[in-house]
């Protein structure tokens, strides 16, 4: 999966004019590559530096096909952003397991959820760059489009120790807000690896991640 892509310089973008492809067909992959080229343009220079012409040229598309999809770059920006968080969310609710040996206990399934979340950071920089460094400050809409990913994320974690505690009915219950701490928690660690580039290292946290997020969820469950 790929949320970013600079498109090559060097090879023709989508066909000019009249084409033997279809409209529908010419129309989704201009979103896509506009989609993925406002990631990278953002990444790299930051919003506030950002313009449409950095996009378009990135996309290899053309500047009327921008406007076609897009009100301005707030709204492909804004856009890009709802995109990649429900691609990741589907990422990490599909992503294959390991087979274990043995019946999956719930701390591996916790443990397992939080290194798919990592990995995906490490994989797409110019996502968690995005999402954690440029969209709070782009305007209020965007931090709207920030709240809503982390509620996506924090409705897994909720999910997860339901089922959990269905097994340990000595937990006590948390308040909703907890699930928002977690989710706030994990991404500030993850700001602090991205903001130095070191997203690459994320993979490295998930056991320490994992005893965060059971501390934070009130779920003891002990090391194998």
């Amino acid at each position: 999966m790929r949320l970013a892509e600079v498109y090559d310089p060097g090879r023709p973008g989508l066909p000019r004019g009249r084409s033997s492809l279809p409209a529908d067909v010419v129309r989704t992959a201009q979103r896509r590559r506009l989609l993925r080229a406002v990631i990278s343009a953002v990444a790299e220079n930051g919003y506030a530096a950002t313009t449409v012409a950095h996009v378009v040229a990135r996309a290899r598309v053309s500047r009327k096909a921008f406007y076609d999809h897009f009100s301005d770059l707030e709204d492909c920006f804004l856009s890009a952003m709802a995109a990649a968080q429900d691609a990741i969310v589907r990422e990490l609710m599909t992503a294959p397991r390991p087979k274990p040996t043995g019946p999956t206990t719930s701390r591996e399934i916790l443990r397992n959820s939080v290194g798919a979340y990592l990995a995906l950071c490490a994989q797409e920089p110019e996502y968690a760059r995005c999402i954690l460094i440029e969209l709070p400050a782009v305007g209020p809409r965007a931090l709207k489009g920030r709240n809503r990913g982390y509620r996506m994320v924090a409705d897994l974690m909720r999910a997860w120790r339901e089922r959990a505690a269905e097994s340990h009915p000595e937990w006590p219950p948390v308040p909703d807000q907890v699930y928002a701490a977690a989710v706030g928690a994990v991404a500030e660690l993850i700001l602090l690896y991205v903001s130095e580039g070191e997203a690459a290292s994320l993979p490295s946290l998930r056991d320490p991640v994992t005893e965060i997020l059971l501390g934070i969820l009130a779920a003891p469950l002990p090391a194998p």
